[in-house]
């Protein structure tokens, strides 16, 4: 493990505060419930004071809704969204922190037999998916899937509610999900949105396949 993520002078003194918010349902994957131990320990470990909550339910934009909240009853600077159907390593939240950035999330594959990951550079073109190929460390993206992604709390702070809605597109006769639409209102506050290419090699998309 890289040592200057301890070594870092973000940690020294500080009573950072960060929530996991794992939206699910009644069953997680058993990869991701080690990934998120492991995690949650490592984050603890450096001395962030972490939170962690989950929401099992079925109407995802109520999910994400509930669980923002929750965050914010604890007073967190940052939330880590993680989905149910994920495997990272241990030290992603620090990694992701360590960069400083409003929005950071990692890329990772759609579990579809076309090979197209959930980043891309225009939401107004599906074909500009971001590659996996690493170029630069941080990729700036419009619209990102939020299995992985950290946000400051501080995001919300202009927005109006609902935070997370689903909206009709009727030029590609399909929707935008509320992942992306959230993103969208956030541009239009001037915020940023990263991708960490080098971390996203470590991340995967958990699926299943009939033998």
């Amino acid at each position: 493990m890289n040592k200057s993520f301890y070594n870092n002078s973000m940690w020294e003194g500080s009573n950072l505060k960060l929530s996991i918010l794992v939206p699910t349902r009644d069953t997680v994957y058993s990869h991701f419930a080690y990934s998120l131990t492991q995690l949650y320990n490592t984050t603890r470990e450096i001395g962030i004071d972490t939170y962690l909550f989950f929401d099992s339910s079925t109407i995802l934009l109520n999910q994400r809704e509930r669980l923002l909240e929750k965050a914010r009853q604890v007073k967190s600077e940052y939330v880590l969204w993680l989905d149910s159907d994920m495997m990272f390593p241990s030290t992603t939240a620090i990694r992701l922190l360590n960069h400083n950035k409003d929005i950071i999330a990692c890329n990772y594959m759609k579990r579809t037999n076309e090979r197209k990951s959930v980043a891309y550079t225009d939401l107004n073109d599906w074909n500009s998916w971001l590659p996996m190929d690493i170029k630069d460390e941080l990729v700036e993206v419009q619209g990102v899937g939020m299995g992985c992604m950290l946000m400051k709390m501080k995001v919300f702070d202009n927005l109006q509610k609902p935070y997370f809605e689903f909206t009709y597109k009727e030029d590609t006769q399909d929707f935008f999900g509320e992942d992306f639409n959230l993103q969208k209102k956030l541009r239009v506050e001037n915020y940023k949105i990263y991708i960490d290419t080098l971390l996203s090699k470590d991340i995967k998309h958990i699926g299943t396949f009939a033998f």
